[in-house]
């Protein structure tokens, strides 16, 4: 499964998705920076997002704009991390009994994550998606098996 088969969106597209990555960045760290800390947590657990969206946004216009043959990969790599963001929210809501919380960021994260993913995965052929669907599937396992296990470093 090597990441040169995974089909890259084209240009233009990678290069819009990074730009507005690093606007949320940019929007994110004016929210961060202006609201109060009611619970006293330190500015780099805070600004997480921040540096989520600022990596992934570089990330997308380095491979865009250098026109590499990595392209492909990144996006599916860049959309999955966003992907898992939207779903690790309802996901934790539920296992802890909360309520499901969904705003503007939730769907400006998911239509940026489709925006990437349309192109590489339409029109559909199993054997041109299966890279992708194993970067994804590869990168949500890693994710999950890492929070788990800092959940449970944290009960101990």
């Amino acid at each position: 499964m090597s990441s040169r088969f995974v089909r890259a969106p084209n240009t233009p597209v990678l290069i819009a998705a990074g730009i507005v990555l690093l606007l949320l960045a940019a929007l994110q760290a004016r929210v961060v920076a202006t609201t109060a800390n009611t619970y006293h947590l330190p500015v780099g657990i805070r600004a997480g997002g921040v540096i989520k969206f600022a990596i992934l946004g570089t990330a997308l216009l380095w491979v865009a704009l250098r026109r590499s043959q990595l392209a492909g990969a990144t996006a599916v790599i860049a959309a999955t991390f966003l992907l898992f963001g939207v779903v690790f929210g309802p996901v934790t809501s539920l296992i802890f009994g909360t309520s499901i919380r969904v705003n503007w960021w939730t769907a400006i994260n998911l239509a940026i994550a489709a925006v990437i993913l349309w192109p590489s995965l339409f029109p559909w052929d199993r054997t041109a998606n299966r890279p992708v669907f194993f970067w994804m599937g590869l990168i949500f396992g890693a994710l999950t098996l890492l929070l788990v296990a800092a959940a449970a470093l944290a009960r101990l």
